[in-house]
């Protein structure tokens, strides 16, 4: 019940300019490493999307699933709960939960970015990514920077970096 308390707190909780700032210091270099893995491996490519009146309507969806259902359940829930037992460890744990619910995701769901999730290149960067949001919301104790970091981060992969879409 506690993980659902403070989950809740993390949505009501919304950052002063200074968190914000904070966490687009910690994000920003975060996302350059990741984009560099990404482009290096070959997952990441410069491919716009050409139908760009959808762009509200996919931005949307993104926003709800993956940025704040995976965010509400890694970074609310999941931490809260390990926090509350492993203190020094719920970061890493929720974190490595988070990597390897992308592969799982792959494998059962069958998602259109399988082949992406069961790169090993795309696990270190997811790696990167959920320790630096895990980071953000531990920091800034809401779940709205990180909600808004992953939102980004997949819109900018879906639209210009050659993502597929569900």
């Amino acid at each position: 019940m506690r993980a659902v308390r403070e989950t809740i707190s993390g949505l009501k909780n919304w950052p002063d300019v200074s968190q914000w700032i904070a966490a687009l210091k910690v994000a920003v270099p975060a996302l350059a490493i990741i984009a560099a893995i990404g482009f290096l491996s070959g997952w990441l490519q410069w491919s716009p999307i050409t139908d760009w009146a959808g762009l509200v309507k996919i931005a949307l969806i993104l926003f709800l699933i993956p940025a704040l259902a995976e965010e509400f359940v890694f970074r609310g829930l999941l931490l809260s709960w390990l926090a509350a037992r492993w203190a020094r460890w719920a970061a890493w744990i929720s974190t490595v939960l988070f990597v390897l619910w992308h592969p799982f995701q792959a494998l059962t769901i069958g998602s259109p970015s399988a082949e992406i999730f069961l790169h090993p290149s795309f696990w270190l960067a997811t790696l990167i990514f959920g320790i630096i949001l895990s980071h953000i919301r531990i920091r800034s104790q809401s779940l709205w920077p990180v909600i808004f970091i992953h939102w980004f981060a997949v819109v900018i992969w879906k639209t210009l970096l050659g993502g597929s879409f569900y």
